[in-house]
């Protein structure tokens, strides 16, 4: 009786995920690869199919449209995002809050410019509810970095995240077109941001001197 129980035990520890699981994450893995490769137009189903060695019916299970497909892809962004965020909160490399969240945003689009500009377009958050909560959640995480940070005002935490969450967009249309201001690297334009941001947040600094 005891041996048929160790049995049982070993035959759930080693159940394989649904494969209905296992075929929409894979559909979404490929979809990200294709987007980066070339952008949405590139994002089909029935190259997804192909890739991942399956029926284009399968894929249409899991997405009943390209636009379904693209509207997941731009959710999953936003998760990543926020995990990345959350992420650079409890690293001990950032003594300020507000350097941690904004690194790894501007790391995130930097890293993801195309699904970055998906996530982002007002075709997608302008239609899915569901993107605009998920891009919702993600600025909210971003916004606890600049309220830890003690040069922000309490009055101003608000409209100081938002600046910056949307000082992030431009920079991401800055890497976007693949022209960086002064010819810099992608890398050196992170580390001046984060650089302006201190100095703008700085004590010593106000726009109306």
């Amino acid at each position: 009786m005891a041996a048929c129980l160790k049995t049982v035990r070993r035959m759930k520890k080693a159940r394989p995920v649904p494969r209905v699981e296992t075929t929409r994450s894979r559909a979404l893995e490929v979809a990200g690869e294709l987007l980066g490769e070339g952008g949405v137009d590139a994002v089909q189903l029935r190259a997804i199919a192909t890739r991942i060695g399956s029926g284009v019916a399968t894929i249409y299970h899991h997405f009943t449209d390209k636009e379904a497909l693209l509207a997941a892809l731009a959710l999953e962004g936003f998760r990543r995002l926020v995990a990345d965020l959350e992420t650079a909160l409890d690293d001990a490399r950032f003594p300020r809050p507000i350097d941690a969240v904004s690194f790894a945003y501007l790391r995130f689009m930097r890293k993801n410019m195309r699904l970055y500009a998906l996530m982002r377009s007002g075709e997608m958050l302008g239609q899915h509810p569901d993107v605009r909560a998920a891009e919702h959640e993600a600025f909210k995480v971003f916004r606890r970095g600049v309220e830890a940070d003690p040069r922000v005002p309490s009055a101003r935490v608000d409209e100081v995240s938002l600046v910056c969450w949307v000082l992030g967009r431009g920079i991401a249309d800055v890497l976007q077109a693949g022209a960086e201001p002064g010819g810099g690297t992608p890398d050196f334009v992170v580390e001046q941001v984060l650089s302006g941001f201190s100095f703008l947040l700085s004590d010593k600094f106000s726009p109306r001197r």
